[in-house]
């Protein structure tokens, strides 16, 4: 897919073009040295150890070869945007690229994300996301299950397809968890609302994001999030705030059972998640893509004019 889309970018096979974004997911399209136009590239995270999680040995070494060292200096002077202030560290430390040539534009929340309907009676803990190594809702349900030795009416529902499914049920069954673990797949857009809505918190073991969507958009529903301390949920989540962070699996353990035990702490962190989800738009997010898009094509006019770009 990758190469069929470079060569028809440079065959102009999909007609004359004003400005092309680029989402750099892992394998680069190297769009800055053919796309002859305004020119910005999207990437939400830096890969760097997920290759190892989701590619044979062989695979991951090459994918991780690729993105430190082959595809950089291909997007030196090519202007960026990430979704979160961590997120641009990461590009700028890891790609090299300088720090001015970076914006950020962090994701919106559909306003259909909001408060509603009652509390589930029991502590009700709900995980989203794609079923992937670098998800760890392998570790989510360790988590919950060692959070259960004090709140044993806890209950845990993961939301999303993937691969990892048959590694999920089989330790759902090794732990005897059937009784509080629901494997839901994919849901509808309600039941993801009411879930977000009804829970006590939302929670996600990741190693790896670019933000936290899921995160978000249970802040929206006035639900706090425990999640671990990496790029992107150090900006979807404002610790002690909207949520609370963990640096390791004991601590989100804590940290969930503290959620669950105090309702002071729950109610203040539920408002401080809306307030914080209600920052976030998709009109700030659409201007702030299409500004940087927007300065390129300035910057390339000053230039055809023999002009020195401001």
């Amino acid at each position: 897919m990758f190469p069929t889309t470079v060569l028809a970018g440079l065959r102009n096979a999909y007609g004359p073009r004003d400005a092309l974004l680029e989402v750099w997911n892992g394998v680069p399209y190297a769009s800055p040295m053919w796309a002859g136009c305004a020119n910005s590239v999207l990437v939400h995270h830096v890969h760097r150890d997920m290759w190892k999680l989701v590619l044979e040995e062989r695979l991951a070494k090459l994918g991780r070869f690729i993105e430190a060292h082959v595809a950089p200096p291909l997007y030196r002077k090519a202007p960026f945007i990430t979704p979160s202030a961590s997120s641009r560290q990461e590009v700028i430390e890891y790609y090299g690229v300088k720090a001015e040539n970076v914006a950020i534009a962090p994701p919106g929340v559909d306003s259909t994300f909001q408060p509603g309907g009652e509390k589930a009676e029991l502590p009700l803990i709900v995980g989203a996301g794609r079923l992937m190594p670098p998800k760890r809702f392998d570790e989510l349900i360790r988590v919950c299950h060692q959070v259960r030795r004090t709140h044993p009416g806890l209950e845990l529902v993961i939301i999303g397809d993937g691969y990892q499914y048959p590694h999920l049920r089989d330790l759902v069954s090794s732990l005897d968890a059937h009784s509080w673990v629901r494997l839901a797949g994919y849901v509808s857009e309600a039941e993801k609302l009411s879930l977000f809505q009804r829970s006590w918190a939302v929670a996600s073991a990741s190693i790896a994001e670019g933000w936290g969507m899921t995160l978000t958009e249970a802040a929206a529903c006035g639900t706090p999030a425990v999640a671990t301390r990496i790029t992107g949920h150090l900006d979807s989540v404002a610790h002690d705030e909207s949520g609370l962070l963990a640096s390791s699996s004991r601590e989100m353990v804590e940290q969930l059972t503290a959620i669950i035990a105090d309702t002071e702490l729950r109610g203040r962190l539920a408002e401080g998640a809306r307030k914080h989800a209600a920052e976030l738009t998709w009109e700030t997010c659409a201007y702030r893509t299409l500004a940087s898009l927007a300065d390129d094509a300035h910057r390339r006019r000053q230039r055809a004019r023999g002009r020195r770009p401001q």
